[in-house]
């Protein structure tokens, strides 16, 4: 089980969808001989909302694929998002900071990836539009995977503002192309990402918009962050998360005899 938002936050979510998963989350749960969880955060939110043994829930967590060699810093400024935009990720927050950026960085870009499924609807353009910086802005809702991987690439900063993740996988895979992070401040991005993000408050523009500057513009922190993503990667590798899921279902088999 990847997260329970549905649970903790169920106002983030239409009604019958709310519904369907929280239906379908308590009788798996209640019949399952294992549960894997991607975070510690994410087995504690389980056995928060759910009767289930706490025996029965086992934290494994997901992994990424980590290049041999990290790529220098790009020249261009460029922030970059990327992910599924649902509310609960602050992506207006993001681009009312970006607008901050801009006084300072002038020839700043920001790149946000993923399909809107914003939940109430969010209208994101007319939201670019009236920051003044919407041709510096670009909304995309899907990349094929090499041009995706071309984006970490070419990219200087990443952020993601997410108040609610089980996991939050596109931060790790951006520090594994050796970008560095600007992170909401959560306990799951502190149990995951450890002193190799830069944190910052939920929905706090002018915070946002101070550390992805400083990124910018700023080599030496930009470098130390870098240096710090490439420490904390390698923990990350799916072979280990292979190896633990494999335990996991072991004993679920030897306790099922």
């Amino acid at each position: 089980m990847h997260d329970v938002s549905f649970m903790a936050h169920p106002e983030w979510f239409r009604w019958r969808e709310g519904l369907r998963r929280r239906v379908l989350a308590a009788r798996t749960l209640a019949r399952a001989r294992a549960v894997i969880a991607v975070s510690q955060f994410s087995r504690d939110e389980i056995l928060r909302f759910f009767d289930v043994p706490t025996s029965r829930v086992h934290v494994v967590r997901s992994g990424i694929r980590v290049p041999t060699v990290l790529h220098q810093p790009p020249s261009i400024p460029l922030v970059l998002f990327v992910g599924s935009i649902f509310n609960r990720r602050h992506v207006p927050t993001l681009v009312s900071a970006f607008a901050k950026v801009c006084r300072t960085v002038p020839e700043a870009r920001l790149v946000l990836v993923g399909d809107d499924r914003t939940y109430p609807p969010i209208d994101l353009p007319a939201l670019i539009a009236a920051t003044g910086t919407g041709h510096r802005i670009s909304l995309r809702s899907y990349l094929p995977e090499r041009e995706l991987a071309a984006l970490y690439q070419q990219s200087r900063v990443f952020a993601f503002l997410s108040e609610y993740e089980g996991f939050g996988l596109t931060p790790l895979e951006a520090m594994s192309a050796g970008v560095p992070v600007v992170v909401a401040d959560t306990p799951v991005a502190r149990e995951l990402y450890r002193n190799a993000a830069v944190f910052v408050p939920v929905r706090d523009v002018t915070a946002t918009a101070h550390a992805i500057t400083q990124l910018l513009v700023d080599e030496s922190a930009h470098a130390r962050q870098r240096e710090l993503s490439a420490t904390l990667v390698p923990s990350f590798r799916w072979t280990r998360a292979a190896q633990e899921t494999l335990k996991v279902f072991e004993q679920a088999a030897r306790n099922d005899g």
